[in-house]
């Protein structure tokens, strides 16, 4: 039975890739630092198949020794910390150690680490940090993929499920900005998709893939768009930047505060793929269109 370990995998990205790669017999590892519902995750795979185990360090011998023997390896592991301490700890510190690891594994024939589409382009911190593990794991491993993947729609995903309750309760819709900056939302078995294709293909290393969808809108279209859907009439406040970042920096103190400095900068900017790069092209991958995401999260 061939083995992929998966960092990050309890996420909504993580399941849905477990799914798919449980139906294909994979024996699957899911190494996790913070609690998680281990039953749950072991239900998407047959009786022993799915493994999640708790580690607090990269050096834990278990790790080791599946890290030894596995042959795939993901990394969907980020964070949105607003502390340079935590996401320098988080994404580059783990990374780094990780390739370590992985340079003196007989096993590993491919390490894949999940970006995010765009983050090159904003100078936030915790982009700088993506920025700079991206270029370690190029230099430092002959068997890498990158993934810059855009929004990630299905059905459960984080975007759209806290976006629908809003739309349906309030009249009234924030729009972060002017509500003009685009974006290319791509659905999850797409991505899915990619990522097998990538793993099936031997020859693919130090390659970098942006995935995007077919359709780019901007965000105030996207919200008429989900308005349109639900069948309801909304209005839409636009809140200038200079007004909502003082609100977020003091809002992210605060445990339950819904976004933070690091997520808004998503508003600030667009978000599409830049056609000099690979992408589902390179499979000869279709992405649909994400009006079926948007259909079954209402």
């Amino acid at each position: 039975m061939k083995s992929i370990i998966i960092f990050g995998g309890s996420g909504y990205v993580g399941k849905n890739i477990i799914r798919f790669f449980a139906k294909k017999d994979y024996k699957i590892i899911v190494p996790y630092q913070r609690q998680i519902n281990e039953a749950n995750l072991r239900l998407l795979g047959s009786v022993g198949q799915i493994i999640p185990f708790h580690f607090t360090t990269l050096k834990n011998p278990k790790l080791l020794s599946i890290l030894d023997t596995t042959e795939i390896c993901v990394n969907l592991k980020t964070s949105w910390e607003s502390k340079e301490l935590l996401l320098n700890k988080s994404i580059f510190k783990f990374n780094s150690d990780l390739i370590k690891i992985l340079k003196s594994s007989p096993s590993i024939k491919k390490f894949i680490f999940f970006s995010g589409l765009g983050s090159e382009k904003r100078s936030t911190l915790r982009n700088e940090i993506i920025s700079k593990t991206e270029d370690l794991i190029t230099k430092e491993l002959e068997n890498s993929v990158i993934i810059r993947p855009s929004v990630i729609l299905g059905n459960g995903d984080q975007f759209l499920s806290s976006l629908i309750p809003l739309f349906k309760m309030s009249f009234f819709i924030p729009l972060f900005g002017d509500g003009k900056k685009k974006f290319q939302p791509v659905l999850i078995e797409d991505v899915v998709k990619c990522l097998s294709n990538i793993i099936a293909e031997p020859n693919i290393d130090k390659k970098l893939f942006e995935l995007g969808g077919p359709e780019v809108f901007t965000y105030k279209e996207f919200y008429v768009l989900i308005a349109d859907l639900i069948n309801k009439k909304r209005v839409f406040i636009p809140i200038p930047m200079p007004i909502v970042k003082p609100i977020v920096a003091i809002g992210e103190k605060t445990p339950f505060f819904p976004i933070n400095s690091e997520q808004l900068s998503l508003f600030e900017s667009d978000n599409v793929l830049n056609n000099k790069i690979s992408g589902f092209d390179y499979f000869e991958i279709h992405p649909k269109k994400i009006i079926s995401a948007i259909k079954k999260s209402i």
